[in-house]
């Protein structure tokens, strides 16, 4: 009888018997399934302001120095290549980027985003492009290929889990990826 081990070691990937997206876009590959295209949707902008400021490009979280449509955090933003002004107790440290450089600086850290959750397999769509901004690529690819039932809060970490109660406090897998479809429309793998 063949096992999953088999085929993962046949396609070339991990052989360590769980079925992940890894697994299924090495298989597609070795069937000679065409792949969906990388491209980010282009209605997932409207859907991140929505999402993260409600379509306000001056709030800041109470919580954290997250700012903007995108709600960047300020290493995040510098590091896309914004400015950030000295009062942290406002939206940008006090500074108001245009609502076109927001939205430039979003498309740059969402394709490297993107980059990297195709590179490890995971489908390009709103989850689990919303997914990689909530907890940076790496983290969304381990928690989207991940077994539903497995601890979503255990995975994330402690400080995430703290950020984010409501959503990841004793959450499965499976009840974080049922919320990011509710967020989105779409799951993410």
């Amino acid at each position: 009888m063949t096992t999953l081990s088999d085929i993962q070691r046949h396609v070339g990937v991990a052989a360590d018997g769980k079925w992940g997206p890894v697994t299924a876009a090495a298989i597609a590959k070795a069937l000679g399934v065409k792949q969906p295209d990388n491209a980010i949707p282009d209605d997932y902008w409207p859907m991140l302001s929505k999402i993260e400021s409600n379509d306000r490009p001056y709030i800041k979280a109470s919580t954290s120095s997250a700012s903007g449509l995108y709600q960047f955090i300020r290493s995040t933003w510098r590091a896309e290549g914004g400015q950030w002004g000295t009062d942290m107790s406002q939206a940008f440290g006090g500074l108001k980027p245009p609502v076109e450089e927001q939205l430039a600086r979003a498309k740059t850290f969402t394709a490297k985003n993107a980059a990297i959750l195709s590179a490890k397999g995971i489908p390009i769509n709103r989850a689990s492009l919303y997914a990689a901004h909530f907890f940076g690529a790496g983290m969304a690819a381990k928690i989207i290929g991940s077994d539903v039932g497995e601890r979503a809060d255990l995975i994330a970490g402690e400080a995430a889990t703290k950020a984010n109660p409501s959503i990841l406090r004793g959450k499965t897998v499976g009840q974080f990826l049922s919320w990011l479809h509710g967020k989105t429309g779409e799951w993410a793998r």
